[in-house]
């Protein structure tokens, strides 16, 4: 690849002259191929698949509150309000996508990769929700009331723990930019009791009335996630098909940083009912006479705000491929008409993704192989460049490579021989397109830039000026001999 101040000087050059064939480049097979997933041509190292593991959990308590209302029989009045709370140290929400969260990368617009979240490869990860239900109390019992926030209450039950521990996981699809729905089964009512406790532990005169109150609920709840936004590095995708263009350089590998934000948004039902057992009015018992039958009620869980859920920060990891042809002009030799030279080029592939290659030479003069060429992540393509002259004058050409490198997906370097100059050159073609010659040294390890060369762009009459002064020279030469005679 080449930077953008490089790809500047270098230009694009028109591809010139007839394409001849000769021998074959050797290139070591691709072990590395771009890992296949849909919409993802890896077959033709069009595109490429980095891979994040993405995690997020909500600790706190959900921001809503179920409020049973005043529920009465006689004279006993009772209200609850239910909050829903993590257990212990375990996360009330936790999602995890230890492997399906992938991200495609995709380049048709040179200096520019694509991505996407890929999210149609499968369930990949898991939505688990664990939770308990909070509740707080108001109660008037035989005109005396209570009342007891959940921090109160609890330390007035056995083990300080409401007896609620519901859990449940299901699948999410990558990314989550599909909605995934959990619902959690509910027990049932009759067996599901939240606390019980003594009249006289909540503060009711045994001389009053003594007896013991419970609280019996069952949640129906469902929590439904959706990816709000996926951010990657200046790229925003906010929906399954969206995409975000980032500029590349001269790059083996590109490395982003993915966010992603989503909202839980609570549905489902609480049912809820007061189970009231009298003991004795007055100091006298009752045998079971006085009796207080409390209907359930049912009430919406869901209406508060959604509840923001932030992933954990991580990089996905794409290799790319990168290609470098030489920076200094090949020199070929003097070869006379009838004979031929072969020479050696290094094209380098520099990324952590394989190379695909095609050369060109604008000068049927230089042929250099026809068909595709395959190299292997981190390793050289030996270029076979043969010079057959059909006169002995100057000559030199363009060789064109051609490959799936994003930022540089057309490079050119040039070569040269029978004495054409061996100037560097920008684009290797003059003003009016026919091929320069510039000068030329034997090939040396690539630059850093890529194979960019910084030199000033050679004169496009360099080549006609070079055999002219060679012409007067073998002029002047056999005027000499004439001379002498």
């Amino acid at each position: 690849m080449r930077s953008t101040t490089c790809i500047a000087r270098v230009g694009i050059a028109s591809l010139l002259g007839a394409v001849a064939t000769f021998g074959a480049a050797r290139a070591e097979a691709d072990t590395a191929p771009a890992a296949a997933s849909p919409g993802c041509d890896a077959a033709s190292l069009t595109c490429s698949v980095g891979s994040a593991s993405l995690k997020a959990q909500v600790k706190n308590q959900l921001p809503t509150t179920i409020d049973s209302g005043v529920m009465d029989k006689g004279l006993i009045k009772i209200r609850t309000r239910f909050t829903i709370d993590p257990v212990g140290t375990d996360a009330l929400i936790a999602i995890d996508m230890p492997k399906g969260a992938l991200v495609e990368a995709s380049w048709s617009e040179k200096g520019f990769i694509v991505v996407k979240p890929v999210v149609q490869q499968g369930q990949q990860g898991t939505y688990k929700a664990r939770y308990t239900l909070t509740p707080s109390l108001e109660a008037s019992i035989y005109g005396i009331g209570v009342n007891y926030n959940a921090s109160q209450l609890i330390n007035k039950i056995p083990g300080a723990k409401f007896n609620y521990d519901a859990t449940a996981t299901t699948s999410i699809l990558p990314w989550g930019l599909t909605a995934a729905v959990l619902s959690v089964p509910a027990p049932a009512l009759d067996q599901s009791t939240i606390f019980a406790l003594p009249f006289s532990d909540i503060g009711i005169d045994p001389g009053t009335v003594e007896g013991t109150l419970a609280i019996q609920a069952a949640a129906k709840p469902t929590f439904t996630y959706l990816t709000k936004e996926v951010r990657l590095d200046s790229g925003v995708i906010t929906k399954a098909d969206g995409s975000a263009q980032i500029a590349i350089g001269d790059e083996d590998f590109l490395d982003l940083t993915a966010a992603v934000n989503g909202t839980v948004t609570l549905g489902g039902t609480l049912d809820i009912r007061p189970v009231v057992k009298i003991d004795t009015v007055a100091g006298y018992y009752t045998y079971g006479l006085t009796k207080f039958s409390f209907s359930a009620v049912s009430k919406d869980i869901g209406g508060g705000a959604p509840v923001p859920v932030n992933f954990e920060q991580t990089q996905i990891h794409i290799p790319l491929p990168n290609v470098k042809v030489p920076s200094a002009t090949v020199a070929m030799g003097d070869v006379k008409p009838g004979a031929s030279a072969e020479k050696s080029v290094t094209i380098d592939s520099t990324g952590e993704m394989g190379a695909k290659l095609t050369f060109t030479s604008s000068d049927p003069q230089f042929s250099v192989p026809s068909g595709e060429v395959r190299a292997a992540a981190k390793s050289k393509v030996d270029l076979k460049v043969l010079f057959k002259p059909s006169s002995d004058g100057a000559a030199s050409a363009t060789i064109t490579v051609r490959s799936n490198d994003p930022d540089s997906p057309e490079q050119q370097f040039r070569v040269a021989a029978n004495g054409a100059s061996l100037d560097p050159v920008g684009d290797g073609n003059g003003a009016d397109g026919t091929p320069r010659t510039g000068g030329v040294k034997d090939l040396e390890a690539p630059p850093q830039d890529g194979g960019c060369s910084t030199a000033a762009a050679g004169s496009g009459s360099a080549g006609g000026f070079a055999t002219l002064l060679v012409g007067l020279g073998l002029a002047i030469a056999a005027r000499r001999r004439r001379s002498s005679k």
